[in-house]
């Protein structure tokens, strides 16, 4: 059977409404993708039972997945460019007759697209968006501008307290 995968890179220093945040996972995804090397039928529990809507729901969810040399391409890309750390995962197929795919995901608070293909030093033969959901990241703590001051504790301060 054929294999798929899923990539996900963790980044840190992520800009979003003026605060940056660490740890934050993008799931890339490919877009606008004109052929698909595999057969559907085979990729997708129930395809030929499925009425038209969830059809396409999950056809769409497996367009979005990488083949084995896409994977292997786009990340050797993002370990050049970029500081986070990418991984790649096998997609368990078949998949579920209810699959949605990242790119019919709506836009909410703390949540959005990185159009990675729109980059200038984007070079790749097919395109890639990445979704992030900034909820699930961590604020980051930066300290203030002002110098730390360190006072002297007049001697025996910390001695019997009671």
């Amino acid at each position: 059977m054929e294999k798929l995968f899923r990539v996900y890179s963790i980044m840190n220093g992520v800009s979003y409404e003026n605060i940056f945040y660490d740890n934050v996972v993008f799931n890339w995804f490919i877009i606008e993708r004109e052929s698909f090397p595999f057969k559907f039928e085979q990729l997708i529990i129930n395809y030929d039972n499925l009425e038209k809507g969830k059809k396409k729901s999950a056809k769409d969810y497996i367009s979005e997945q990488f083949t084995n040399e896409e994977s292997r391409i786009f990340k050797d890309m993002l370990d050049k460019k970029s500081s986070g750390i990418t991984k790649i995962v096998e997609v368990k197929l078949p998949v579920s007759d209810n699959s949605r795919g990242y790119n019919s995901l709506e836009i909410e608070q703390g949540k959005g697209f990185s159009d990675l293909y729109k980059k200038d030093s984007y070079d790749l033969p097919f395109k890639v968006r990445g979704f992030f959901n900034i909820n699930d990241a961590d604020k980051r703590i930066i300290g203030d501008d002002n110098p730390t001051v360190i006072s002297r504790v007049r001697k025996g301060f910390f001695e019997n307290k009671e």
